[in-house]
Order: C-alpha cells, then structure tokens, then sequence
C-alpha cells in the first residue's frame, strides 16, 4: 500500500475518485449517504491539495516538513477510500434493508479502519517504533482507562444496542419513566423526544441495564389498558355494553383487533373492569386516552352508572340524586312552547314534567344515528346540536327549546337523520311510556298530533322538492295515525 501511495498513479486515481464521487453525490437522493460522501470528497481534495504542495516545495525546503507533507497526502488519500468504500457498502446494505444504519456503528467502522491504515504509514514514513511506544505509555494507558471508564462503558453499550437493535431512530420507547420517541443514538447515550417536546438524554449504559419497551416494534397496532371501577350494584353486561359502544365512537380506537371490556376483579366497594384498545400509532395513545375518558364520563352519566370512591360511599346522598338539573318553571316554560303539547292541560304537562329525564351530552358525541330505531323524544335546555343526514352533511342546528325525535318515537320510522351534541349540552328526553299516558287521559290527542305532524312534514317536503306549499295533509295525517294505533294499541274510535 505504501508504495502505490508514493507513486504518481495515486494522484491519477484520487482525482478520478474525486470526480467520481461528485457525479454520486450530485446524483443520490440519499442524505446520509451525501453525507458520507461529502466526507470521503474532502479526505480527497484534501490529498490532492498536498500532494501538489509536495511537488511545489523546494528542495531547500526543511526535511521535517516535506516528510509531514507526505504523511498529509498518504494520510488523507487512504483515510478518502475507506471513507467512500464504507460509504458505498453502507449504501448497499440500505438497499437490501429498510433500517437506517446507526451513526455510531458507521463511525466505528471508520475509525478501526482509519487507525490500521494510518499505523503502516507512520511506521514507515516517521521511523515510529510502535512496540516500544505502547509498551512505555502502559500506565499513561491504565490512567487514562480508569478516567474514561464510564465513557468506554457507554461506548460499548451503545455498540450492544446496535447489535441486538431493541430500537431505532423514530420509534416510540418507554425505558423506566421516560416515554418518548427515539431521536438519535449516538456514541455516549440515547436521545429522546417526549411527548411534552422535552429533550431527554439517557447514558446507553443505562439503557443497556434497564428494561425498554418499543411501542413501534414492526409497525405494529399498539395495545393500551386501562381500568375503569364501577359499583358493584350493576351488572357487568349492562358495563360492558356501554363501554364497547362508546369505544366504536372514538376515531384513533381501531376495530380490528377489536376493543375489549373484560370484568377484572371484585374489591370491597366496586368491581374493576380491564379496557384494552388498538392504537395504530402510539403518538396518538394519549389523546385518545383522554378522549375515551371524556366520553364514558357522560355515557356513564347518563345511564345512571356509578363511579364509586370508598371515602364517599356513606348513604347519605338522597338529596343530592333527588336535585334536579333545572327548576320546574324552567321545564314548564319549555315544554309549553313546545306546538306537540300545546294541547295538554297544566296537570298533564305538570305529569310530563316529571317523567323527563335530563341527560348530558358531551362535545362531539352522537345523540342519535340514523337509520336506527328511536323510542325517546328530545328536548334541548342548554347547549347546541347538530342535525346531519347521508355522509355527514350539516342540515341544520338546534338550540335551547328545539326537539328532535318525535316521528320515529310516534310512527315507528327509522330515525331520517343523525344528531351530534357540537357542545356540552343538556337535553330532556321522553319515552313512549309518557306518550301513551297521554294518550289514554287525552282519547282525541292521537288524532291532533298526527294532523299536527303531518302538516309540518308535508309543508317540509313541499317546500324542498317544488318550493312552495299546496300539498293535503290529509292522507298523510291518516297514515300517521294508523301507525299511532299500531304502536300504542289504540282502537279505531280514538
């Protein structure tokens, strides 16, 4: 080898590399191995530049500085080839491989590599006597171990890691109380970036010693837990039933694997149940966390489902549970300004009153769906919905004293639209047992609230196919009615 470096042909061959690996580098679309080749690119022009100044240097030139000039060009020509090989080789093995090679690998390659090439030369070009210079800096070697002991621990730890390959650059690890994603690792320790934006810096030697675990292991979905505690009074179906549904609500929670809901354990005042959900990327675990808690909070709310903490439970709560959520007035005024009811008495809409149950939406939770079976009438007190038909499309939204959902409580038709709480809103919902109570009390009710109905859905219709109106409400009242007489078992004289 040294010999080819002392000849010209060396000089011939380190510019045509260097023209070469410009043409390479001009051409890849690969960052790092542009980058290596910049590398490899100044190694040579660095050659070519002191093997010109050897030829211009006089001959009374001192002795010691033309042979530093020959060990600059011979250095930085071998150092320029084994950096545009490994270039080139590593180049090969991100072809056949996705992974991304590991900084910290490709420059300990290099080095090894740097250090077999460079000893030849000084021996040769210097007169070193390496055996005798290792031998009388043994205990300079010993100090200076013991000094850089932790540092060469994290050295080789971090070779570990990149052999086995627990982890790469842009997975998502938790290693003991740090979660994050991997941004880089480099010789001495593993950088991360956790979810608050926080740059956390761990020794590789640690790593190496404590227990990681990859949330990105083959882009994998990821498999979250969480436990939820409910009073031992209601049955576990009626739990499962509620969380599963509101578990197909939420976007990030995939259907497949499906989301599970599993009866965990029995403590001395409630029953622990075990959630497990997919996350298709785990960047997205916490929101959706969140998200879930959010929802089964009113869910739960709603279906009476009690969220019970020990130091609470004392029985001593029925005035608390008996508080309604508005004053009597407040539901009277509102259901007066409703046109259904505007045929009821003060006793009968009193009677109403008290068979309304409020229930509490959430921002963005779905009230109805369409296409389903209704049974329950709506009335909205506080907040604002969002009425959507086919794909999702807004129709139209609905306010404190608007309701929703009396055709297909009445007549037994699908529900024609979806409705979506755009806020935290609170709406008082009617069963069909309240409906025929009224109209046991009230025989003609029947007859005036299918007339009402069918005047307002033939005006709708007019208005959106021809607009304007002209249309008898007159056959539709009648088909109204008989399906009132089908569903609440009404004789034909009411």
């Amino acid at each position: 080898m040294v010999p080819f470096l002392q000849s010209n042909l060396s000089l011939v061959v380190g510019a045509v590399l260097v023209v070469l690996l410009l043409g390479l580098h001009a051409a890849s679309g690969d960052k790092d191995f542009r980058r290596d080749l910049r590398g490899a690119i100044r190694f040579l022009i660095a050659f070519v530049i002191f093997r010109v100044a050897a030829w211009a240097l006089p001959q009374e030139a001192p002795s010691s500085l033309a042979k530093l000039v020959h060990v600059g060009w011979m250095l930085t020509f071998a150092f320029g080839v084994i950096r545009a090989c490994v270039s080139v080789a590593l180049k090969v093995i991100r072809l056949r491989s996705p992974v991304a090679t590991p900084k910290i690998l490709r420059d300990v390659v290099n080095f090894v590599l740097y250090g077999l090439a460079a000893l030849p030369i000084l021996q040769a070009q210097l007169n070193l006597d390496l055996g005798g210079l290792l031998a009388t800096s043994a205990v300079l070697s010993v100090v200076i171990g013991l000094a850089l002991q932790e540092t060469l621990g994290n050295l080789f730890a971090g070779l570990s890691l990149q052999l086995e390959r627990p982890y790469q650059v842009g997975d998502f690890i938790r290693i003991g109380e740090y979660t994050g994603r991997v941004m880089q690792i480099g010789w001495r320790a593993t950088r991360i970036m956790t979810f608050r934006r926080e740059s956390i810096t761990l020794p590789n030697s640690k790593v190496a010693k404590d227990v990681v675990q990859n949330f990105s292991f083959a882009y994998e979905p990821v498999a979250i837990d969480i436990y939820l505690r409910i009073s031992l009074e209601t049955p576990p179906n009626q739990v499962k039933v509620a969380v599963l549904d509101v578990m197909k609500e939420v976007a990030t929670i995939l259907q497949d694997p499906a989301p599970q809901c599993r009866t965990w354990a029995f403590e001395d005042s409630a029953i622990r149940y075990q959630l497990r959900y997919w996350v298709a990327d785990f960047a997205q675990a916490d929101n959706t966390m969140e998200e879930l808690y959010t929802r089964l909070w009113y869910r739960l709310r709603r279906e009476g489902l009690e969220l019970p903490f020990p130091q609470r439970v004392v029985h001593m709560r029925n005035d608390a549970a008996a508080r309604p959520e508005f004053s009597s007035e407040t539901v009277l005024e509102l259901l007066r300004a409703v046109d259904l009811f505007s045929l009821l008495t003060s006793e009968e809409l009193d009677q109403l009153r008290r068979d309304l149950a409020a229930r509490r939406f959430g921002k963005n939770e779905r009230v109805i769906e369409e296409g389903e079976e209704g049974h329950t009438f709506y009335l909205v007190v506080s907040g604002e919905v969002s009425v959507r038909t086919g794909k999702g499309q807004e129709v139209t939204r609905l306010k404190r004293g608007s309701y929703f959902g009396e055709m297909s409580l009445l007549t037994g038709e699908p529900r024609a639209a979806t409705v979506v709480a755009v806020e935290d809103s609170v709406l008082l919902e009617l069963g069909r047992p309240a409906f025929a109570r009224l109209f046991v009390s009230q025989p003609r009710l029947a007859r005036q609230l299918s007339a009402l109905l069918a005047q307002r859905r033939t005006q709708l219709r007019a208005v959106a196919e021809a607009g304007g109106g002209g249309v008898d409400p007159a056959p539709e009242a009648g088909r109204i009615l008989g399906r009132l007489r089908q569903i609440f078992g009404l004789s034909a004289q009411d």
